[in-house]
């Protein structure tokens, strides 16, 4: 069956965010189309900021998660780190968890430096780092390819490393919320990681300043049903609030 234009897009970038790097012949051979026509999509794809065209294929794009880290650590730094302490009490010694991408994940981290005997999964460079300062925790690094602004790890090799593991604990930081209950974040790169780490996950928190729930990221990472908890500073709107009831999700205002 011939597919739209929308469809092969889509295919496209599920195979960049899986392997990191598509071959224009492998793309053409998979979904059965020329050439020629990988290469117009690569192009409207690099025009909206998709994916990134490099010789001979397309890669991983260059997102806004990808721009202004140190910035985004210092915004609402102090927001994050209330949220890292709420998040940390609810974690018992002896715990295994994930631990996901991004600024509030390393305020997590510092929050559990209390804790002992901690095994904690991450593809996040930095919180590994942070984590790596108690020698009584195991601290396991997911490989893959290295976004190096944020040094988070992604792809295909990053999502098949999780497999191998179950946790009792998975920690997730999201770009936003939607009216709908859809979380949300800015990088297309790290859907398939995320939602590998929520599979591998038995209970599952969410952790947002109250400035994403004014948010545009775009691409959908998983629902609201999906997750235990909700660990933000500040009470969210009331139709979010409704999904959490209606969802039995618990929601946490990390407290002053």
């Amino acid at each position: 069956m011939k597919l739209d234009v929308n469809e092969r897009h889509r295919l496209i970038l599920n195979l960049i965010a899986e392997r990191g790097f598509v071959s224009i012949s492998k793309l053409a051979g998979v979904l059965r189309i020329s050439e020629q026509t990988v290469r117009r999509d690569l192009m409207a794809l690099a025009e909206q900021g998709l994916a990134t065209r490099v010789h001979g294929g397309a890669g991983l794009p260059v997102g806004p998660g990808d721009t202004g880290y140190e910035s985004r650590r210092r915004s609402f730094a102090r927001e994050k780190q209330r949220i890292g302490k709420a998040i940390a009490q609810r974690i018992p010694d002896g715990a295994t968890l994930f631990i996901d991408i991004g600024t509030t994940m390393e305020a997590f981290a510092e929050a559990l430096l209390n804790h002992r005997h901690l095994t904690v999964l991450t593809n996040h460079l930095s919180v590994a780092t942070i984590l790596s300062r108690r020698s009584e925790f195991q601290v396991i690094l997911a490989g893959g390819v290295l976004r190096h602004n944020d040094q988070a790890t992604t792809g295909e090799a990053t999502r098949e490393f999780l497999e191998r593991f179950r946790v009792g604990f998975g920690v997730f930081g999201i770009g936003g919320v939607s009216p709908d209950g859809d979380l949300l974040d800015y990088d297309f790169r790290d859907i398939g990681v995320s939602a590998t780490a929520m599979r591998i996950s038995k209970r599952k928190f969410i952790a947002l300043d109250h400035s994403k729930f004014d948010s545009t990221a775009m691409a959908r990472t998983g629902t609201l049903r999906d997750v235990d908890a909700m660990f933000t500073d500040a009470p969210p709107p009331e139709i979010i609030r409704s999904i959490l009831r209606a969802h039995e999700v618990e929601l946490v205002i990390a407290p002053e």
